[in-house]
């Protein structure tokens, strides 16, 4: 009869829903372990009761409530909880780190709060939309001095005690050298490298919004002096992210050059301002979705192929370089042939 007992409560316990592992955040995490502690043994105690059978359900509760109470505190630590993630990003699309080695990690959770394995490699818009990086994963994130993951791509994050740190980056540029290394700073005017929290505020919804930069170095380690928006990777290499001007705090920002304007040569700044184009066609209709996807994709062959290449403090060989502008070119009058038909 005992075994027949132990039968049950086991039962009890694997029919118990995971329901605790579903949409959570790190802020959240703590709690659920103790939800999934009492909803297991309620859930477990009913269940053992109903198939212990006639005259034995109390000893079918008890030993279902035990069993449920094991399972349901496990099932809510999984490895997808606040131990194995690298953080979370709240509603606001903001960075929160996570005191867990990199070596323990294994995911982290989207603004949703829908677990994504791996490390962020990429960023959220505007309008909370989730923009992958064409880079390897290696040089989208990095960890700060406490070790703490931090994808490249944020403007600023939560560190693990919840003090918000503007203007954080993998590196800097000296003297048109890039230095590897957690720093958090800015660039004044004439490109040098000012230490301290960045400047930028909040916006209604309390959201960090940096100013505009005024410049950004080139793969080449040139200062490109200009109002502009984006973000280094791990290897110094410019991302530039398109952000309307109502975003800041002064009419100061970045746009994409248009149709009729002078191409930007950065390799970086093309990359993005191509994409950006596709997409706005697609969207608008002057790009039929068949060619806007096809040139995504030759998009997305040429990103990997610099990705790929051999960069030296952050840049390409002349030759190389010549290439993957030669590759753009040929995009970029394709796209404009494609938005003309």
């Amino acid at each position: 009869m005992r075994k027949q007992l132990l039968v049950a409560g086991i039962a009890a316990a694997v029919l118990i829903p995971s329901f605790a592992m579903a949409q959570e955040t790190c802020e959240q995490r703590s709690n659920n372990r103790t939800v999934g502690t009492v909803g297991g043994a309620v859930v477990g105690a009913l269940l053992g009761s109903a198939i212990a059978g006639h005259g034995h359900k109390g000893d079918g509760a008890i030993v279902g409530g035990i069993g449920g109470a094991f399972a349901g505190n496990q099932l809510s630590k999984g490895e997808k909880d606040c131990q194995h993630a690298y953080g979370y990003y709240d509603a606001n699309s903001q960075w929160h780190a996570n005191p867990v080695s990199r070596e323990a990690a294994a995911g982290y959770y989207d603004r949703d709060g829908q677990w994504v394995d791996g490390a962020p490699n990429g960023r959220y818009d505007g309008q909370g939309r989730w923009v992958a990086n064409e880079t390897t994963p290696t040089a989208a994130g990095y960890q700060d001095r406490d070790g703490r993951w931090v994808p490249v791509s944020a403007e600023g994050y939560y560190d693990a005690d919840g003090r918000w740190i503007a203007g954080a980056s993998s590196g800097h540029y000296e003297s048109g050298r890039w230095i590897a290394g957690p720093a958090t700073g800015y660039y004044d005017r004439d490109g040098r490298w000012m230490n301290g929290q960045a400047p930028g505020h909040r916006d209604s919804a309390g959201r960090w919004v940096a100013d505009a930069q005024p410049g950004y170095y080139d793969t080449n380690g040139r200062w490109q002096a200009g109002p502009t928006a984006g973000y280094y990777d791990t290897r110094g290499r410019w991302i530039a992210t398109a952000t309307s001007a109502t975003s800041y705090s002064r009419p100061a920002s970045y746009e994409a050059p248009r149709y009729g304007q002078a191409m930007p040569r950065d390799i970086q700044t093309r990359l993005s301002f191509l994409d950006q184009r596709i997409r706005e066609g697609m969207d608008n209709g002057s790009i039929s979705r068949h060619d806007a996807h096809n040139d995504i994709r030759e998009l997305r062959a040429i990103r990997s192929q610099e990705a790929n290449m051999s960069h030296r403090d952050g840049r390409l060989s002349a030759r190389n370089e010549s290439y993957i502008q030669a590759k753009l070119d040929d995009l970029s009058n394709r796209v404009r042939a494609d938005r003309q038909n």
